[in-house]
């Protein structure tokens, strides 16, 4: 019977140190959110919070581009002007707090420049002036992923639930937004 008790309260004992581990240092991930109050969730990975909560372009401090996690909309005024411009065919415009992200299906024979891109950032900064970045890309399979989360947005899916894939994938496509 004796054990029986000592196995049980080792385990226990396992478990609570295991759950102590997995929120290990919290504190220093992020004092001070500009509030003058301490974050002790911090350095948990919710989707609602940045790992590390570090000044970067998909975290969640007031200083970022991405904004918060719930706020990602798709704007399809937006695209509806961007597909205004010759040689796009279609768009498909997702809105952060600060940033324009834009897929774009180009006409056939029609190939992505620079000055394309300037053609479509112009387009969504008149009718979003107050958007500080616009990202542009005509990859396939970029476009097709912007029109699947566009779907997702429609049919009224929690951002949440894909909001962490949303900013790597921004990530990976666009390494320096801010």
């Amino acid at each position: 019977m004796k054990r029986i008790l000592m196995a049980m309260a080792a385990l226990f004992l396992v478990a609570g140190l295991s759950a102590c581990g997995m929120n290990k240092d919290n504190n220093a991930n992020n004092t001070d959110n500009g509030t003058g109050t301490t974050d002790n969730n911090a350095g948990m990975n919710d989707n609602n919070t940045n790992v590390d909560n570090n000044d970067n372009a998909m975290g969640n401090n007031n200083d970022n581009a991405m904004g918060d996690n719930h706020d990602l909309s798709r704007d399809k005024d937006v695209a509806a002007k961007v597909e205004t411009v010759d040689g796009v065919k279609g768009a498909t415009v997702l809105m952060t707090a600060n940033n324009a992200y834009v897929g774009v299906d180009l006409d056939n024979g029609k190939d992505e420049t620079e000055d394309l891109k300037t053609k479509i950032r112009d387009e969504v900064k008149k009718v979003k002036p107050e958007i500080a970045n616009v990202y542009v890309s005509a990859d396939p399979d970029f476009s097709k992923q912007m029109s699947d989360y566009g779907k997702k947005i429609d049919e009224g899916e929690p951002v949440e639930g894909f909001f962490q894939e949303f900013s790597d994938a921004m990530k990976r496509m666009f390494p320096d937004s801010k």
